[in-house]
């Protein structure tokens, strides 16, 4: 499972394909389903476009464990349960983005300090005036700052320095924030949740009535399942995050032995 995982979360095509090959010599089943599965959809590094930090694409199933509860009512009902649940975390997000006091939002901060931690023991020999050669961490990096790339991979993906660039930006006398992207920022952050999500106020009058009517399809029999079918993998974290219902063992109260009871004990009185 790691390796699917270190393919996936890859930063570059050289680490993306070194992890391939252990999966292909482990298992060539799974390599095979992996491979004709379009790596665009599942590795960070194949992602057209940019994926920041961001390890899911999935937003529909993070959507659909929100309002599960409000799965069984009616449509209106439904609408106006999400209406509110957006309108909260709309609320809850834009103060919290007002009280900000840095550039950045509190995890990017909290990544770059990590950073620079680690940016603080790295030895760096300039190239020229905007190139450099990192040594440290875990491996030597070209760092390009006119061109804002590493070729570690990490901040060509992220869009937020990694160690060696932050460590170059020292060296060559810049703030390491002007090369964090804009979209980390804080008025962007702010940006995104600026808009209110209004409740419905009174009645459309200009809204024609008309008779909706339920699609003529077969109801299957049962309850309607709420939640989808769980992985193996999910059923495995959920059992071990609740232990198993052990049987209680019986013992006998009149010769104590364990594996029968009293009415079927063959002991001497």
């Amino acid at each position: 499972m790691y390796m699917v995982k270190g393919a996936a979360y890859a930063h570059t095509v050289p680490e993306y394909d070194r992890y391939m090959d252990l999966i292909r010599a482990a298992n060539p089943a799974l390599a095979a389903y992996l491979e004709t599965a379009d790596p665009k959809l599942w590795s960070r590094v194949h992602f057209e476009g940019d994926r920041y930090n961001i390890k899911t694409s999935n937003i529909a199933e993070s959507i659909n464990s929100a309002v599960k509860k409000a799965k069984g009512l009616p449509i209106p009902r439904l609408l106006e349960f999400i209406r509110e649940k957006l309108g909260r975390w709309f609320s809850k997000r834009r103060e919290d983005a007002l009280s900000l006091t840095t550039r950045h939002s509190r995890g990017v901060e909290y990544i770059l300090a990590i950073r620079s931690y680690y940016a603080g023991s790295m030895i760096v020999d300039r190239i020229d005036t905007w190139r450099f050669h990192v040594k440290g961490g875990r491996r030597d990096c070209n760092v390009d700052l006119e061109n804002r790339t590493c070729s570690c991979g990490v901040y060509n993906v992220e869009k937020i320095p990694c160690s060696h660039v932050i460590a170059a930006a020292a060296e060559a006398n810049v703030d390491m924030s002007y090369y964090v992207c804009a979209t980390h920022s804080t008025p962007s952050l702010f940006s995104t949740y600026a808009h209110p999500i209004y409740p419905k106020a009174g009645t459309d009058s200009h809204v024609k009535p008309v008779r909706c009517l339920p699609p003529g399809e077969s109801v299957p029999r049962g309850r309607p399942k709420k939640s989808r079918w769980q992985t193996w993998l999910e059923m495995s974290r959920k059992k071990n995050n609740k232990p198993r219902k052990m049987h209680k063992k019986y013992s006998c109260s009149k010769c104590k032995e364990p594996g029968h009871t009293r009415p079927n004990c063959v002991a001497e009185d």
